[in-house]
């Protein structure tokens, strides 16, 4: 891979840049016994809520090594970095050059207060308060809900703990139920396992205009302390002329609180805004 080649793996952040974009635009699980129903019964809202909430983690932390895949329609770039969780406080994205394996290409992390997104490569960043971001607050997203996308969760924007009563319940086969949540803007869609309540995906679609869509697959679920996290989550980006999506390949899943939680930017960094690095880093 040349020169070129490396700088533009860190187009990678991009994509996370693009969930900013289209909000403004538009989990360990305890493992339960799978209950006795008959498939052809009507959904229970407040006891299928009650089994999904079942899987929400009980960790605060979550450590692992990450291969992504950017695939962009139909060209991919990979690199490896890592993925470090702190409940309710941080969610931190670290990308590595591919070649050299250390160096450190770019930076996300989403705090509750504010996004940082640290381009290394161009030594520039963006560091903007969610209260700075209008259309963030029109739409009702916020960090919990971007924690809830990552943590593998179901959510209801704006509130920090959702209500079974929040959201409409539709048994889409024998095996899947979905819950459904429509604010102005956005219409909220959790595909979950009726045995179970595993979270399986989380789709949001702009509901005011365009053609704007996110995704979250979740898969190749695994032991983590005394629950289960999947390993592997595809985020997908439809604008509904093209389409991104990132692939996370978890490694080794740890829970540790051996690592810093915030970062300093040196102060030989220029601040820009997130259209000036988007340019830079997909050109």
């Amino acid at each position: 891979m040349n020169f070129k080649s490396t700088i533009k793996t860190t187009a990678c952040i991009v994509l996370f840049s693009s969930i900013i974009f289209f909000m403004g635009s538009c989990g360990t699980s305890k493992k339960t016994a799978e209950p006795s129903f008959d498939a052809s019964m009507p959904v229970v809202p407040a006891e299928h809520f009650a089994l999904v909430q079942n899987n929400f983690s009980q960790e605060k932390n979550l450590v692992s090594k990450v291969n992504f895949t950017l695939v962009v329609n139909g060209k991919s770039l990979s690199t490896n970095g890592t993925l470090k969780m702190r409940k309710d406080d941080v969610i931190q994205l670290s990308l590595v050059d591919p070649v050299l394996g250390m160096m450190e290409l770019g930076r996300l992390e989403f705090t509750p207060t504010k996004v940082l997104l640290v381009d290394r490569m161009n030594k520039q960043y963006i560091d903007v308060p969610y209260s700075e971001l209008d259309f963030l607050k029109k739409a009702n997203v916020d960090f919990n809900s971007l924690q809830s996308l990552f943590w593998n969760e179901v959510f209801e924007p704006g509130n920090p703990s959702p209500k079974a009563s929040s959201f409409k319940y539709r048994s889409t086969d024998n095996s899947l139920v979905s819950m459904n949540y429509t604010d102005k803007m956005l219409a909220y869609s959790f595909e979950t396992e009726r045995a179970t309540g595993e979270l399986l995906k989380s789709t949001i679609i702009s509901t005011d205009r365009g053609n704007y869509q996110l995704e979250f697959d979740y898969s190749d679920f695994t032991d983590f302390e005394k629950g289960r996290f999947p390993k592997n989550l595809v985020l997908t980006f439809s604008d509904g002329i093209q389409q991104m999506s990132l692939s996370f390949n978890l490694g080794s899943i740890r829970n540790s609180s051996e690592w810093v939680t915030r970062t300093t930017v040196s102060s030989k960094y220029k601040k820009a805004d997130v259209e000036t690095i988007f340019k830079k880093l997909v050109k």
